[in-house]
C-alpha cells in the first residue's frame, strides 16, 4: 500500500518523494475514514430515532428530556412531547438568565400544553453535565420510566455512551433517543459534525477513568 524503497541506494530527492507519497496515501486513508465515521454518526441517530419511535408507538414515553446546545432542539423537544400527549418535559443545559416563560414566548402556544409539566436545569454546562442533571432528576422522580432524550442527530452516539457509562445499576428507567435532523448542505453543520468526532474520542477516553459510582449531584460536584 505504501511506497517502498526500490533500490539499495536511494537520492535525496528520491526519499523525499517516496516519503511525500506516503504521506499522501496515509492521509488520504484517514480522510476517507474520517469521513465514513462522520456518516455513521448520523446514520447510528437514524437508526436510533426509528427505533424509539416503534418501541413508543403504543407506549409514550414518561420523560422527554431535551439537551440544549443548538438551534431547534427546543421546539422539536416540545413538539414531539405533544405528540406523545405531553409527558413531563426536561430541559437541561439552560442559559441562566433564561426562565420557562422566556423559553416559551418565542414559540407557538401548539407547542406545549401545560407549562407546569416542564422542568429547567441551569447546572449542566457540557454534556456529561447534562447526563448527570437527567440522571439525577430521573432518581429524584424515584419512578421507573421510559425517556426519551432530544438532541442534534450527530450528537446521539456520544450521549449514548455517556449514560451507558453513568447509569448505576440499579437504574431501572429505559431511555430512547431523538436525533434533529441537521443540514448537511450547510458548511456549518459540515464544521459541528467534524468536530464531533473528535469529541466522542475525547469523551470516550474521559469515561475509561471515570470511577462507575452513581451520579453525583450538581451541588456536591459544585462543592468539590
Amino acid at each position: 500500500m505504501f511506497v517502498k524503497n526500490k533500490y539499495i541506494f536511494e537520492t535525496r530527492k528520491t526519499r523525499f518523494k517516496r516519503y511525500l507519497l506516503n504521506l499522501l496515501v496515509f492521509l488520504s486513508i484517514f480522510l476517507v475514514l474520517y469521513i465514513l465515521f462522520c456518516a455513521f454518526l448520523v446514520f447510528y441517530s437514524i437508526n436510533r430515532t426509528q427505533h424509539s419511535q416503534e418501541v413508543l408507538f403504543q407506549r409514550p414515553p414518561d420523560m422527554v428530556v431535551i439537551f440544549t446546545g443548538d438551534i431547534g432542539r427546543i421546539p422539536t423537544g416540545l413538539k414531539l412531547a405533544k405528540e406523545y400527549n405531553q409527558p413531563n418535559i426536561f430541559i437541561t443545559g439552560v442559559y441562566n438568565k433564561n426562565t420557562i416563560e422566556s423559553l416559551l414566548r418565542p414559540l407557538s402556544d401548539e407547542y406545549i400544553q401545560d407549562p407546569n409539566l416542564l422542568e429547567i436545569d441551569y447546572w449542566a454546562r457540557n454534556t456529561v453535565e447534562n447526563v448527570i442533571s437527567t440522571l439525577r432528576h430521573i432518581r429524584q422522580r424515584n419512578a421507573q420510566e421510559d425517556i426519551i432524550i432530544v438532541s442534534h442527530d450527530y450528537h446521539i452516539l456520544r450521549i449514548k455512551l455517556i449514560i451507558d457509562r453513568l447509569k448505576a445499576k440499579d437504574d431501572q428507567s429505559r431511555f430512547f433517543y431523538y436525533g434533529v435532523r441537521a443540514n448537511y448542505l450547510e458548511v456549518r453543520n459540515l464544521r459541528i459534525l467534524a468536530r464531533e468526532v473528535f469529541k466522542l474520542m475525547r469523551a470516550y477516553a474521559f469515561l475509561l477513568l471515570w470511577d462507575p459510582e452513581p451520579a453525583p449531584s450538581p451541588v456536591s460536584l459544585q462543592e468539590t
